[in-house]
């Protein structure tokens, strides 16, 4: 049996649905932390730092780029904290953003982040299975092209009941998706810290005699034959090329901050955010960098680059490896047993399956909130009382993945991914600007904000300061995309492929507010007052 938002009060009387959300707060601290950190989801951002890097960079230093950005990323991440500290609600920063500035700017925030967010999750099946799982497949000596070269149908069949699956587990409630991200966590972090460990205690000459001996090249025609086709990784660290290859930090570490997005269901969420939040950024930080350092000691600076550039970049058509060099495929590289090498390339492909529950997580409570304030149909407020999750808005969630699971593998909509970000970009200004107003413009709420935000320097709020520096640091992302060969091409399909949702959010928002008018309800009155829980 459910809850039913048709039985709410309507009429401008009713600000909300109905007096209570119906969802219960079931997450603990630890909870809070696996889902933001599944979000960071570094095994696929490393793959993905360390794959293009060398392409549109070869002389940036990644372990550099992390260190200057990461106090940048706190900033963004304080933002985050302040917010959620003051509303913990779901839906994070569109509860924010709305009863902050404006609810049309909450909306098109929310809604530009949700569509990327949920972007990510069709991505990541796609990527599973047409890069990772290949690589994986490599590392175990599997040559079925099921596993190798999945067609467009396959994975479009994998990815349906993927997609299927985990909204049946998001449906059966919030303790079971904890429980299953327990256990994915484990086996992850199990095998990613034996690849850590590995390339610690490894040294580089061991690793050019496992390459040169299991490859099918040498090491040093790797770095002869790229640089013959115009690769160059020498001389010391290229500030600018570092500096522009700060905005792949900036997309990997997305994710640690989304504590506010479900914070209508941990308990004690003020305390919570801090750990999570702040927690997140610490071991994500520690751990990218950590990585990055460890593949340049192991692999070599220069070898990596190269192998890269044959691989993924522009000397692809003169390469004749037998795999593609993403960092699964170069376990089988590693010192120890075979069947250690198999189980790091799978904890890559796991890793994908650990966060998917927080992408789905994040959809849904972010269109429940949009229902609760009348934006959206009142159905999708339905929770059940069995499972206190909100089961149509699961359901539709689930649709739109599908939705996107096929314009990713049949429509190529990946390929926009890096345009996309500008959107993210944008998104991420607004909401700094929010917290930075905050102070001013909800004077009362901003008073009962933590100490560290209150506070004043030169008069001038912290958060005030904290949130300028999260702007202009995303505002430095958008000009790296749409400025430099990372922002892909810049025509106008991809453009309009990119900000579609953007319009669709302004398009939704106007009519919604028309039609509520109609019905004689007031949603500016709704927006003045925070969400109950």
């Amino acid at each position: 049996m459910a809850t039913n938002a048709a039985d709410a009060t309507v009429g401008s009387q009713g600000l909300f649905v109905r007096n209570a959300t119906g969802l219960v707060r079931e997450l603990n601290a630890s909870d809070a932390f696996n889902l933001v950190f599944s979000a960071v989801l570094i095994p696929v951002g490393i793959t993905q730092v360390m794959g293009f890097t060398p392409q549109f960079w070869p002389h940036a230093n990644m372990l550099v780029s992390f260190a200057i950005a990461t106090p940048l990323v706190a900033c963004f991440g304080l933002v985050y904290l302040y917010f959620t500290v003051l509303m913990p609600r779901s839906g994070g920063d569109y509860v924010w953003v709305s009863r902050t500035l404006h609810p049309f700017l909450g909306f098109l925030v929310n809604f530009s982040l949700t569509f990327v967010f949920l972007t990510w999750v069709a991505f990541n099946f796609t990527f599973m299975l047409s890069v990772v799982g290949p690589a994986a497949a490599y590392v175990a000596g599997i040559h079925n092209h099921y596993f190798t070269s999945p067609s467009k149908g396959e994975m479009m069949l994998i990815a349906t009941v993927l997609t299927a699956a985990f909204a049946a587990l998001m449906i059966i409630g919030v303790r079971s998706v904890a429980r299953y991200m327990a256990v994915t966590f484990a086996l992850v972090w199990i095998g990613m810290i034996g690849w850590l460990v590995s390339m610690a205690v490894g040294s580089h000459s061991q690793f050019v005699k496992e390459w040169n001996a299991d490859s099918g090249a040498t090491y040093n025609g790797v770095i002869h034959q790229a640089q013959g086709l115009g690769f160059n990784a020498g001389g010391g660290i290229a500030w600018g090329a570092t500096l522009f290859a700060m905005v792949y930090c900036f997309q990997v570490y997305t994710g640690f901050q989304w504590t506010g997005y479900f914070a209508g269901e941990i308990k004690n969420a003020r305390r919570t955010a801090v750990t999570s939040i702040v927690g997140g950024l610490i071991a994500s930080a520690v751990i990218y960098m950590l990585s990055v350092g460890l593949v340049y000691k192991y692999f070599g600076f220069k070898f990596f680059g190269s192998l890269v550039y044959l691989g993924l970049g522009g000397g692809a058509d003169h390469s004749q490896l037998a795999f593609s060099p993403y960092l699964a495929a170069l376990a089988n590289f590693l010192p120890g047993p075979h069947f250690f090498e198999i189980a790091v390339a799978a904890a890559f492909v796991l890793a994908i399956l650990w966060w998917t529950p927080t992408g789905f997580m994040l959809g849904t409570r972010n269109v429940f909130a949009w229902s609760f304030d009348r934006l959206a149909p009142a159905r999708l407020t339905d929770v059940s009382d069995r499972f206190h999750t909100p089961v149509v808005a699961t359901i539709f969630i689930a649709l739109v993945i599908e939705l996107l699971n096929y314009l990713n593998i049949y429509q190529g909509l990946g390929a926009y991914l890096l345009n996309i970000i500008a959107v993210m970009g944008g998104a991420f200004i607004i909401v700094s600007i929010a917290a930075g107003a905050a102070p001013w413009l909800r004077r009362e709420l901003h008073a009962q904000g933590p100490n560290w935000a209150t506070r004043r320097v030169g008069g001038i709020p912290v958060i005030t300061l904290v949130a300028i520096v999260s702007a202009v640091s995303w505002g430095f992302v958008i000009y790296t995309a749409f400025h430099t060969g990372f922002g892909g091409a810049l025509g106008w399909k991809p453009m309009v492929k990119a900000f579609t949702a953007p319009v669709i959010a302004v398009v939704w928002y106007l009519v919604v507010w028309g039609y509520r008018r109609q019905q004689g309800i007031d949603l500016s009155r709704t927006f003045q007052e925070i969400p109950p829980e």
